[in-house]
């Protein structure tokens, strides 16, 4: 926690903590991990032994790859007619070959099953592209909290991450409160932004925490126009690098953008001690969901697999895995996160409970449209 960019925005959770980790603690651990989830791996018969390929679609970046690469293994292990192949990339990127390909064939599909985040989960239900998940094969959907779950079952949310705002703690002294401290004179030319990610540049934050919404727009593209005019904004980045480097050089002071940055950019720094905080608007952070789906056109061999391999990630003890490794709140009933993190705001149940929940079926809609506005309004003005 894509995560995945509103349309176009993706995840882009390149959490390059948990590799080295991971690596340690290797297979071995997943091996216990699966001895104390109840029916994981149980059905070595599965699609009656007939041979499987599968293609999993997971996110790039060290933490990120660790768990599928176990799960892969050992699934592979206990099913010797299943070959999963890992297709790693961002939903941004992968989501429209996904779409062109379906298009080609709809029968052979680029992508079998994955990791989606927000927008890939609203765009691929607006096109018809997820499968109904099916509990009696995915038995853990019910250890999922009722507000992750999707209208007729299509996707399951396992984990959601805040979108707040990023701040070198070592420059700034007075860490921001609110949306509305983008535009505070005191960060005048030290505002960076997430070039057209409406969630991710804070857009979607300060309208709804002025009282407005998806539907109701205008009034925070009329606080961004007039404080590119200002000079208030130092750049836009499209890259979590670009970014990361700005806050700690000081070229930033802020940056609108996922909290759990802030925890792993710090753990990776000599020490623990980088320059990164974050702050929670009291209006709310925005909470960007993450998900399991299964695209249509996968056979029904596949869609066993595909299903029986979700069922494991739901289980308790790989999501908490997961979620540990890539600084991600979990959705799972009963999955614990280590104590540093217990220990984040980010983490809080009231956090969650507090959340802005964007309308991201206007969202995706207005995409282009707002893109025009952005370079018009915004990026003309800088």
């Amino acid at each position: 926690m894509n995560p995945g960019q509103h349309p176009r925005l993706t995840r882009r959770s390149l959490l390059k903590r948990g590799g080295a980790a991971g690596t340690a603690l290797g297979l071995g651990a997943l091996g216990g991990l699966a001895a104390r989830t109840p029916n994981a791996w149980a059905d070595l018969s599965i699609a009656n032994g007939r041979p499987v390929d599968i293609t999993e679609f997971i996110w790039i970046g060290g933490g990120q790859g660790v768990v599928p690469r176990e799960v892969k293994a050992s699934y592979q292990n206990a099913h010797s007619n299943v070959n999963i192949e890992l297709y790693e990339g961002t939903n941004a990127v992968t989501y429209p070959k996904i779409v062109a390909q379906r298009q080609v064939n709809p029968n052979n599909p680029l992508i079998n099953f994955g990791f989606f985040n927000t927008d890939a989960q609203t765009k691929g239900e607006l096109d018809g592209l997820w499968l109904p998940l099916d509990p009696k094969r995915i038995p853990n959907l019910a250890n999922v909290y009722p507000g992750y779950h999707r209208p007729n079952g299509t996707g399951i949310g396992w984990g959601y991450s805040a979108i707040g705002i990023l701040y070198n703690k070592k420059l700034v002294k007075e860490p921001p409160t609110s949306w509305n401290d983008i535009f505070a004179p005191r960060f005048k030319g030290k505002v960076m932004l997430f070039d057209y990610a409406w969630a991710f540049n804070g857009l979607l934050g300060v309208a709804y925490a002025d009282g407005g919404s998806a539907k109701q727009i205008d009034g925070a593209f009329e606080k961004y126009s007039k404080a590119a005019a200002d000079g208030q904004f130092l750049a836009l980045f499209t890259t979590n690098d670009q970014v990361k480097d700005a806050l700690a050089r000081g070229d930033a002071l802020i940056a609108p953008y996922f909290t759990s940055f802030a925890i792993t950019w710090n753990q990776e720094s000599p020490n623990g001690a980088g320059p990164f905080g974050y702050a929670l608007p009291k209006e709310g952070v925005v909470a960007f969901s993450y998900f399991f789906n299964i695209i249509k056109g996968s056979s029904p061999d596949q869609i066993e697999v595909a299903s029986d391999v979700i069922n494991t990630y739901l289980s308790t003890a790989t999501i908490e895995r997961y979620c540990n490794l890539t600084a991600t709140a979990p959705a799972v009933k009963g999955a614990k996160l280590q104590a540093s993190l217990q220990a984040e705001p980010a983490f809080q149940p009231s956090v969650a409970e507090k959340a802005i929940q964007p309308d991201w079926a206007t969202v995706n809609a207005q995409n282009n449209a707002w893109k025009q506005r952005w370079d018009r309004e915004v990026k003309a003005k800088m």
